[in-house]
């Protein structure tokens, strides 16, 4: 296996996001031009070795290095200059205050203050703003936002502090502790000393928590070395599993997603065989779940989305890969859900048949048996063929894998317009390799862009609670009504070739006791008869375990009874969004994509235990 496959059309490519904090007054402005674009070129430098390094040739071409800071008056406006004076990247500047006429300021407009008027911010630039007096967002609110939304989205925090306590909410020490908090790592910059320092974030915890590491940030800070910084971001960058091991299942599921796409139906022979599969024998599972459940097929989901999200291409592009990735999962469920089913019906069939030569005698049918033994071993081939398609396709686990990302770029399509991702918590490296995907895309496409007011914040709400809340509902609802008349199903089949086989040799038992005191001979094709039934009533019976085991509907059931419940608790916490306080409302939307995360790994954990059986 090529640890470093060529860039396919899948891959994508490396940024990072440098978030900036620091004072408004400074004492020697020269001293901060010099050690802020120092720090800043040296953070460059840094992410130039982890884009250079093994961990970053996961990625496609392209390096995208941003910078996400305040306008504010003092070390704000300095670190923007410096950056885009030595043309790092793209510098996206965050806005905490309006006026009614859409200026930018970076404190409330009714003090007056000319320096924080920063104007009309420019329609194609990248920026966010909040309209802190529309979203009920007080003056340290407001400010607090503006720190907080930076820390979500930064991969690294620069902060120019002098180490002092801070005076509340929104200030560079309360940024800062929410970036310990998150674990990222900071470039510290301390006015009146030197040299430019780097935090580890793995050492914050030889500290209580964050807010007692701010107050002993110099006892694990460190002379800052671009090296080490590039340690660091070579870690969180790097995808999991290790690429020098064939056998590591990680690795080799996340190049065989690049690699290998059955959506492509290309014109050729295999192709047109593909879609006639696709219109018959990849369909079995769906028209089962309608006969034995009698539930209409789902329709389709409303694809809500936030208006002002629609403008943006990062939305876009985001929403183009979940929608991709749900095409896939829906085509590679099909395919593996009625693989089972097939696998099933053969063995129940290549039962009968071998069975059957039992009720037709020699004399009439000379050469049944071996008709029956070569449809047989037919059955068996074909039985043998489809499963080791299967398991050399691995679709059980390309399955779990689209579905878990399509899930999670679902999650990202709702959370991204509201500007946080479930993920921005803690900055840890992601755990399996759909994580990993997920959050390579959401830094490529960057932050949401443009004014926040209460009512885009609205739209975004309503957008985000149709989509991770009421689809959820609705979803786990008609899961729970199908899995539950399924297995009702299977049961009454279950028992009713249990029933037939019991009937059939109390019947046989009897006739056998009159035939013994009358005289009386049964017809052979009677014995025959009860020879089939025997085998096959048995095998149904299994064919039914079988399908519950691979499925457990009973359990599907139930799960989606309670994950419904939640969505639906959530549901009443959230309320009218258009009356939600602007926080409350983040929370419960948070919780719930967190929840649609939690339950999709779940079932992707339970998918890799069940593997495909051959049934017989």
């Amino acid at each position: 296996m090529d640890p470093n496959p060529a860039p396919g059309p899948d891959q994508l490519p490396l940024a990072l996001s440098v978030g900036f904090t620091g004072h408004r007054v400074i004492e020697d402005a020269s001293e901060a031009r010099r050690l802020i674009a120092e720090a800043l070129a040296g953070v460059a430098e840094a992410f130039r070795r982890a884009a250079g390094s093994e961990a970053a040739q996961a990625y496609g071409p392209g390096r995208t290095l941003r910078l996400l800071v305040g306008a504010a008056p003092g070390t704000d406006r300095l670190a923007a200059a410096a950056w885009d004076a030595a043309a790092l990247g793209e510098s996206h500047a965050v806005y905490p205050f309006r006026d009614a006429a859409g200026a930018a300021f970076t404190d409330d407009p009714a003090k007056g203050e000319a320096d924080t008027r920063v104007g009309e911010p420019p329609a194609a630039g990248a920026w966010t703003g909040f309209d802190a007096a529309s979203l009920g967002l007080a003056g340290e609110q407001a400010h607090a936002e503006v720190g907080r939304w930076i820390v979500r989205h930064a991969d690294v925090l620069v902060a120019w502090w002098n180490g002092k306590p801070g005076k509340g909410a929104g200030g560079v020490n309360d940024t800062l502790r929410r970036a310990l908090e998150r674990e990222l790592p900071v470039v510290w910059i301390f006015p009146g000393r030197a040299p430019v320092r780097l935090i580890d974030p793995a050492l914050i915890h030889h500290h209580a928590d964050a807010a007692e590491a701010v107050s002993g940030l110099d006892g694990i800070a460190a002379p800052f070395d671009a090296g080490a910084l590039a340690a660091l971001l070579a870690t969180a960058l790097r995808p999991p599993g290790d690429p020098h091991q064939a056998s590591d299942a990680e690795t080799a599921a996340r190049l065989d997603y690049d690699r290998r796409d059955p959506l492509p139906h290309r014109p050729t022979l295999f192709g047109a065989v593909q879609r006639l599969f696709d219109r018959t024998v990849w369909r079995a599972h769906r028209w089962f779940e309608r006969v034995a459940s009698g539930v209409p097929p789902a329709s389709a989901e409303p694809s809500r989305t936030a208006q002002a999200a629609e403008a943006q291409p990062g939305f876009r592009r985001l929403r183009a890969e979940s929608r991709e990735a749900g095409e896939r999962a829906g085509y590679l469920a099909s395919i593996h859900r009625s693989e089972q089913l097939l696998l099933i019906g053969i063995a129940v069939l290549a039962v009968f048949v071998g069975a059957l030569p039992a009720m037709m005698p020699d004399e009439r049918f000379p050469n049944f048996h071996v008709v029956a033994a070569s449809t047989e071993f037919l059955l068996g081939a074909l039985a043998l063929g489809v499963s080791w398609l299967a398991w050399r396709a691995q679709r059980h686990r390309r399955w779990s894998d689209a579905r878990r990302l399509a899930e999670r770029l679902r999650v990202a399509c709702a959370t991204w317009p509201l500007g946080f991702d479930v993920a921005d918590i803690h900055a840890d490296p992601a755990p399996n390799w759909t994580e990993w995907r997920a959050r390579a895309l959401i830094r490529a496409v960057g932050p949401a862009r443009g004014w926040v007011t209460r009512a885009s914040f609205d739209d975004a709400l309503a957008a985000a609670a149709a989509r991770l809340i009421d689809s959820q509902v609705a979803y786990h609802g008609r899961q729970h009504l199908v899995a539950e008349r399924i297995e009702r199903s299977v049961r009454r089949v279950e028992g009713g070739a249990f029933a037939v086989l019991i009937g059939t040799l109390v019947s046989f038992l009897a006739l056998s006791a009159v035939a013994a005191l009358t005289g009386w001979k049964a017809p052979q094709w009677f014995g025959g008869l009860v020879t089939l039934v025997s085998a096959v009533s048995p095998a149904v019976g299994a064919g039914c375990l079988a399908l519950e085991a691979t499925n457990s509907f009973e359990e599907l059931a139930e799960h989606s009874r309670l994950v419904q419940g939640e969505f639906e608790k959530l549901r009443v916490r959230l309320g009218d969004p258009a009356a939600a306080p602007y926080h409350q409302a983040l929370a419960t939307i948070r919780r719930s994509a967190q929840l649609l995360v939690e339950d999709a790994d779940a079932w992707r954990d339970r998918l890799l235990r069940r593997r495909i059986v051959r049934g017989g």
